[in-house]
């Protein structure tokens, strides 16, 4: 959720002074909170309300009519404490309307405040369902549901450890085509406050993203409703990368006293019932490599004759798109999470004794490396391929790359176990 809230902030001084580039100061005296945060935190706020007084897990307890109500409940009882935050003249009405109805909406604020759903759902058809019901008290035009839900997949593709070309495909295939590159819209785009018109270059933003900060970076350059293209794409480059600790403190710093204490509670409420995870973005990988027993080939050049003529090509690797997928994900990883310095991975393995070749590698007792350490191998050996031609493919195909990640695995597992925090609480759980 903080990372819808970061691009809605960042991009509330540009929503109707475009900048159409990624050169920009993210944090200014004029950003501020607008419609986007506050009912995001709403619908947080309702979720958890509702998810106190009835267990999820019966449909037929009235879970799902509570969540409609405790949606528009707080939608009206917070957002009527901000009348000046940005509201549309629809969305304003229904906010202070004493029988407030849908009123078949399809503006892009539908999406724009969906992001708890997407954290919260379990599987992939509950944050669907989730999101028809908190979007239907306001937004109940086929698009508007669309757009809503879209966003929630995406962020809960992402959460649950989808590469970026699963949820491209999922999007493709279900929701928008997205046949199209910001550098291609960038200079035609206009301001637009359709789901349709913004959802799905929200989407691409991230897609084409190589961290969090440059996701939040490329939705502002597409120009057109800048707080809520970003707010849409935060929350999604949350979701897939994490978010640095400082634009995460500084963002706070924007939110008066209610609503920062409602962003803590939802982060002692999600964190009680899914512990985070660390290295979630390099873990997904684990099932996939495990089911996987090709990486790539080698390529020989078999149609020249090595004359002067014709020149053989030196022979060399075509990776599998997995293996690329993962040394992309690695990388960006390694940008999010500069505190591991993992560029200077050759000093951190002789701090730990591992040689930084490849039989030092293959020897290292892997169950009693830490983190930093494992990271650095794993640099270590998509770096060494600049210079050893098909190494890397030797590491996939032996096995050792997969065991790295386990490792990664069993430290993050151990350190939620470790942290009473981070333990669901069965018996609140079930209330």
């Amino acid at each position: 959720m903080i990372g819808a809230i970061i691009g809605d902030i960042v991009g509330s001084r540009f929503e109707f002074n475009n900048h159409r580039n990624k050169n920009f100061k993210l944090f200014a005296e004029d950003c501020h909170v607008t419609d986007d945060s506050i009912m995001t935190l709403a619908i947080a706020k309702a979720i958890m309300e509702t998810e106190r007084a009835i267990n999820k897990d019966n449909e037929k307890n009235g879970y799902y009519s509570l969540l409609e109500e405790m949606s528009v409940r707080y939608m009206q009882e917070i957002g009527r404490k901000y009348p000046d935050c940005g509201y549309g003249y629809r969305f304003n009405q229904w906010v202070f309307c004493a029988n407030p109805e849908p009123y078949n909406s399809f503006g892009n604020g539908a999406a724009m405040r969906i992001s708890p759903v997407g954290f919260i759902a379990r599987t992939e058809s509950e944050a669907c369902k989730l999101s028809e019901i908190v979007t239907g008290v306001t937004h109940n035009h086929e698009e508007g549901l669309k757009g809503a839900e879209a966003t929630a997949v995406a962020i809960f593709m992402a959460w649950n450890g989808c590469t970026k070309s699963e949820i491209r495909n999922k999007i493709n295939s279900s929701y928008y085509p997205l046949n199209f590159t910001i550098d291609g819209i960038r200079v035609s785009y206009q301001f637009n406050e359709t789901c349709q018109e913004t959802v799905p270059q929200a989407i691409a933003a991230f897609l084409e993203s190589g961290s969090f900060e440059d996701a939040i970076r490329t939705a502002i350059s597409v120009g057109g409703d800048s707080d809520t293209l970003a707010a849409i794409t935060g929350a999604i480059a949350e979701a897939y990368y994490g978010v640095p600790e400082i634009l995460r403190k500084k963002a706070l710093t924007y939110l008066d006293d209610e609503l920062r204490a409602i962003y803590d509670e939802w982060c002692e409420f999600t964190e009680a019932r899914h512990p985070l995870t660390k290295f979630k973005m390099l873990t997904k990988y684990i099932g996939k490599l495990s089911d996987r027993a090709y990486f790539g080939d080698w390529v020989f050049d078999d149609e020249n004759d090595g004359s002067s003529e014709h020149p053989k090509q030196m022979p060399f690797v075509k990776y599998d798109e997995l293996v690329k997928m993962f040394v992309d994900e690695f990388y960006q990883f390694s940008q999010s999470h500069p505190e591991y310095k993992l560029m200077k991975y050759h000093l951190i393995l002789e701090d730990y004794g591992v040689q930084p070749n490849t039989a030092g590698l293959r020897d290292a007792k892997v169950e009693l490396l830490d983190a930093q350490c494992i990271l650095a191998m794993i640099m270590c050996i998509i770096r060494f391929e600049r210079f050893g031609e098909g190494l890397l493919l030797n590491f996939f195909k032996e096995g050792i790359i997969l065991k790295w990640l386990k490792r990664l695995k069993t430290i993050d597992d151990s350190d939620i176990v470790s942290n009473p925090a981070n333990i669901p609480n069965q018996s609140s759980k079930d209330k």
